[in-house]
């Protein structure tokens, strides 16, 4: 279903983008994964982390959840404690009970059981340091890629909740480890988030910190990957449709923007309007109606969270967000020349739009056109924000 991680044989090859991450990957980078929500990403690394290459083992880690230094040292070493990978550390070392449990002794006071792991003084607070000395601990003639999921999100909460003080110090202990000579040949982090690293550390004037991850994009389908998808994602069903080429370039055409969540979306919309109205073979008007069907109220669970994602944003930033998206879906983009002119607005005075643009161009909201201006990615996001979410 759109909008799900997808598994086994739900999972859409993507090669071009999961052949640029091994290309990275074998250079020995560390990554930063950059691509807006809703492209597919989650998938794309699960698929990695289940079908890895000869030589490679992954440990995917989901931290968003997690505010602390300590919650997000602790989720990663309790993912390393856990049966499913200390059995993967077995197959690939043959490794003995008496090596299993001397990883599990790398950090005094530590007690691992079914739960996670326990700690002797509940005063104990875990760092890079003991992230460092597990993972010294594991020796496999493998390359070990620890996946960070959503770890802009940690980052943003360290620094709401603890200080910017807090912040700096928890991304430079994060340094210390890319940079640890000991790992460096046999440990390499992917971090990803649909919160843009590269722009929040911008405005936390952090951006020193971040310099060694090699950024990695997500591209969106080309034309012949797409057509191939739209088949992919009706053989799922039942409802045996017949879609000739030429709807299928239609609908494509009516998607805009080829990235697997928005034409999934109008998939199913096709579906469901064909299944009610017993129509095996859609015509260029039925795949307008199920188009006008999706900003219906049924439907609008799947745009509703643009409008909520924004929530993160500070007031004066959710404002400027608001004014710029509106703008946009009136008049089909927004220049240079109309973003400093808002900037000069008594109530925008004191935001910083730099930001504020480069977050709505990471999660997915816009991108720029090449003449100086900015325009929704999603012909479908935009009408649904020009219909429900504009104000």
């Amino acid at each position: 279903m759109a909008g799900q991680v997808a598994f086994g044989k739900h999972y859409f090859p993507r090669e071009k983008d999961e052949n640029k991450i091994w290309r990275r990957l074998n250079r020995g980078s560390h990554l930063l994964l950059l691509a807006p929500r809703r492209v597919g990403k989650t998938s794309l690394l699960r698929h990695l982390e289940s079908q890895p290459k000869d030589g490679y083992v992954f440990l995917y880690n989901i931290v968003q959840s997690c505010s602390s230094v300590h919650e997000y040292y602790k989720c990663i070493i309790d993912n390393l404690f856990r049966s499913e990978f200390t059995n993967k550390l077995s197959k690939l070392s043959q490794w003995s009970t008496e090596k299993l449990n001397d990883l599990k002794g790398s950090i005094k006071g530590l007690n691992i059981s079914e739960a996670g792991i326990e700690f002797d003084n509940q005063e104990q607070s875990l760092t890079h340091h003991d992230l460092k000395a597990v993972l010294e601990k594991i020796k496999i003639n493998q390359k070990l890629i620890i996946v960070i999921d959503e770890f802009p999100d940690v980052l943003e909460k360290i620094h709401d909740q603890h200080g910017h003080a807090a912040a700096e110090q928890f991304l430079a202990g994060c340094r210390e480890l890319w940079q640890e000579p000991n790992l460096d040949r046999n440990i390499q982090f992917i971090f990803t988030g649909s919160i843009g690293l590269d722009s929040l550390v911008n405005k936390l004037n952090l951006s020193d910190l971040i310099n060694v991850l090699m950024t990695v994009t997500v591209t969106p389908l080309t034309t012949e990957k797409a057509l191939a998808f739209i088949g992919f994602v009706s053989s799922k069903g039942q409802e045996n449709l017949i879609l000739t080429n030429e709807i299928k370039r239609y609908l494509l055409e009516k998607v805009g923007w080829y990235m697997p969540y928005y034409i999934e979306t109008l998939v199913l919309s096709v579906e469901d309007h064909c299944c009610e109205n017993d129509i095996t073979s859609p015509s260029q008007q039925d795949i307008d109606m199920a188009y006008e069907q999706l900003f219906t109220q049924n439907y609008l669970s799947n745009f509703n969270h643009w409008a909520e994602r924004l929530h993160r944003l500070e007031k004066s930033e959710q404002r400027f967000a608001y004014e710029s998206l509106n703008h946009i879906a009136e008049h089909g983009e927004i220049t240079l020349s109309d973003l400093h002119n808002n900037k000069a607005s008594p109530t925008n005075t004191d935001v910083n739009t730099g930001y504020v643009i480069e977050c709505l161009k990471h999660d997915g909201y816009i991108f720029e056109n090449g003449d100086d201006a900015f325009e929704f990615t999603s012909p479908m996001l935009k009408e649904w924000w020009r219909r429900h979410a504009a104000r």
